[in-house]
């Protein structure tokens, strides 16, 4: 093992990590699905690393992007309003021969997370780094994008302020605020992608105008 680069050593461990069961229930009900959680990997790899002289370890990270999502339902008769947070974090997973640490490869491996209070960070990094494992080990989980069929996506409703700021922008230019949503296909509640549409649509007629 002494002699060997980490491209060997990394290798061998591909070789004999074949897969991680999927252990970890994500979801209630019927949305409810397993998962490989970042345990389990951890949980595989960790004994194989040590065998064979390998440390990884998350080198660099930078946050690509980060935003607030904010939402409304009705429940029981009255509005709800709800805030999360989403951020996606870039990670430069590194991968070093113990016995010659300027020997290594590193891995690009990107992570969403969405909390509704300040754990998105934590889910980002997780996420990031156990896929740069999985990935740099070609490690078998079951889970195929490509062959399980896409979940409908929750649709972000524009909020009451949203709305009123639309309406107040509509009516300080002299426009009718129903033209524009009927132009823009709104039939019942407005999206958030609709209510940026319909900004847009008072925003170029304002540069028009001058």
């Amino acid at each position: 093992m002494p002699g060997k680069n980490i491209f060997q050593r990394m290798a061998d461990i591909t070789e004999e990590l074949t897969s991680v069961a999927k252990n970890l229930s994500v979801g209630d009900g019927r949305s409810s699905y397993k998962a490989v959680g970042e345990a389990d990997v951890l949980k595989a790899v960790k004994p194989l690393e040590f065998k064979h002289g390998v440390y990884s370890y998350p080198a660099s990270r930078k946050i690509v992007s980060e935003r607030i999502l904010e939402s409304e339902k009705e429940s029981y008769g009255k509005i709800v309003k709800s805030t999360r947070f989403q951020m996606r974090i870039d990670t430069v997973y590194r991968f070093v021969n113990v016995d010659k640490p300027d020997d290594f490869i590193e891995v690009t491996s990107y992570g969403d997370g969405v909390d509704s209070q300040d754990k998105a960070p934590g889910k980002a990094m997780t996420y990031a780094d156990k896929y740069a494992l999985l990935k740099a080990y070609k490690i078998i989980t079951g889970e195929d994008p490509d062959q399980d069929p896409s979940k409908p996506q929750e649709i972000e409703y524009a909020t009451t302020a949203q709305k009123k700021t639309f309406i107040a922008l509509c009516e300080s230019m002299g426009k009718d605020y129903h033209e524009i949503l009927e132009k823009i296909g709104v039939k019942g509640k407005m999206s958030v992608s609709q209510h940026a549409q319909a900004l847009a649509i008072l925003q170029k007629e304002q540069e028009d105008a001058k």
